[in-house]
């Protein structure tokens, strides 16, 4: 039997980290427009180990078009939140053209361990020609295998 857990199980917006109050809210509450300039959209602090193994991203209120090279949305595990140092790449997400609205499109990766402490940031590319589309970005992820004991950046309370 599996159970289904809601991402907020696992990683929470960092609040707190951003002086722009409104990226934090905008990594899980607004929709990105992935037809605007490329930008990063926040982060999730992970809270709890786990394993983000599928990345999608949902088209909303406008469909993905007009163009001829597809806009991105990028995911990045970082070892240390706020910072790029050390990040690294999960997967990326190419939006093709004509992807409707209520559309979702996704990538299989090779599971990618976040421990506590660990951060997750969302960015995207846009893409050449005269893109559109708006949507939410989302994650698949289940449980590590990872214990207190032997994650370093959990450390018991004395």
């Amino acid at each position: 039997m599996s159970y289904t857990e809601s991402i907020g199980s696992y990683l929470i917006p960092t609040q707190g980290i951003f002086v722009d109050a409104d990226t934090v809210v905008k990594t899980v509450t607004q929709e990105i427009d992935i037809g605007a300039t490329g930008a990063d959209h926040g982060e999730m602090l992970c809270v709890r180990p786990c394993q983000v193994y599928r990345l999608k991203f949902t088209m909303v209120t406008e469909l993905a078009g007009g163009t001829s090279t597809a806009p991105t949305v990028l995911f990045k595990k970082r070892p240390t939140p706020k910072s790029a140092t050390g990040e690294t790449t999960m997967g990326t997400v190419t939006v093709p053209d004509a992807t409707a609205v209520g559309a979702t499109i996704y990538l299989d990766i090779t599971p990618v361990s976040l421990a506590v402490g660990d951060a997750m940031e969302i960015s995207h590319t846009v893409g050449s020609g005269t893109p559109t589309g708006k949507g939410f970005w989302s994650v698949d992820i289940t449980d590590s295998p990872e214990t207190a004991v032997n994650n370093t950046e959990l450390t018991l309370s004395a």
